[in-house]
């Protein structure tokens, strides 16, 4: 009996043992029931360190984000706004040149169109040494008692700021007033005269003829 209660007593130990060394390599979890009879599981120690680890990862991760952006926009100081305003500059600047580019291609074609002046204007200290028979162009006439004067001395102020090389003669012949251009020798001349004004002039084109008249002949002419 007693050898019997021996062997018994040796295996409990043994099992204790047993027992003690598993739950000793188990992690620790301890049960609570509370008040309602639901039992509440503690996490391990180790799990919870791993969890804090994992959020202080996360936290370091986002802190990293956040450096690395301010970073960025120092590295890059210029705003939307002034990356955008730039752009504006850009395209203004562009539109400048080709704004330019058009006025001077404008300008080329009406330097074209129009008739270089000659050096040679008339002045006043140049005099007339005689008269003869020549050719003059007819720019304008019109009996209107009242406005025909007027228009006449306009039409020859016109002539005379792109021509200032041709005189201007205006007179009356009842009923009209008229206005002849030029002293010219020969009717070549005339016609090289009249072929410019009508390029500058078009409008007057249809009134403008070359009349035989008896012209100034001036000195240095």
């Amino acid at each position: 009996m007693l050898k019997k209660l021996h062997i018994r007593i040796l295996s409990l130990c043994l099992m204790l043992v047993v027992a003690l060394t598993a739950s000793a390599q188990r992690p620790h979890v301890s049960d609570r029931l509370n008040r309602n009879g639901q039992v509440t599981v503690e996490a391990p120690k180790e799990l919870e360190k791993r969890n804090n680890g994992n959020v202080g990862k996360q936290q370091s991760t986002s802190k990293d984000k956040k450096v690395k952006e301010k970073d960025k926009k120092k590295a890059d100081p210029k705003s939307e706004e002034e990356k955008l305003n730039e752009l504006d500059d850009d395209d203004n600047t562009t539109a400048k040149k080709d704004e330019e580019k058009k006025k001077e291609e404008d300008k080329k074609k009406k330097e074209e169109v129009t008739p270089k002046k000659p050096k040679r204007t008339h002045t006043s200290q140049q005099t007339i040494e005689d008269r003869g028979v020549g050719y003059r162009i007819q720019a304008y006439t019109d009996n209107n008692a009242r406005t025909a004067k007027a228009a006449a001395q306009k039409r020859a102020r016109d002539i005379a700021m792109k021509f200032p090389q041709y005189r201007s003669y205006i007179s009356y012949k009842a009923p009209s007033w008229r206005l002849r251009i030029g002293d010219f020798k020969t009717q070549r001349e005339a016609q090289a005269a009249l072929q410019r004004i009508k390029n500058v002039y078009p409008n007057f084109a249809r009134e403008m003829v070359i009349v035989r008249d008896r012209i100034n002949i001036w000195s240095n002419d």
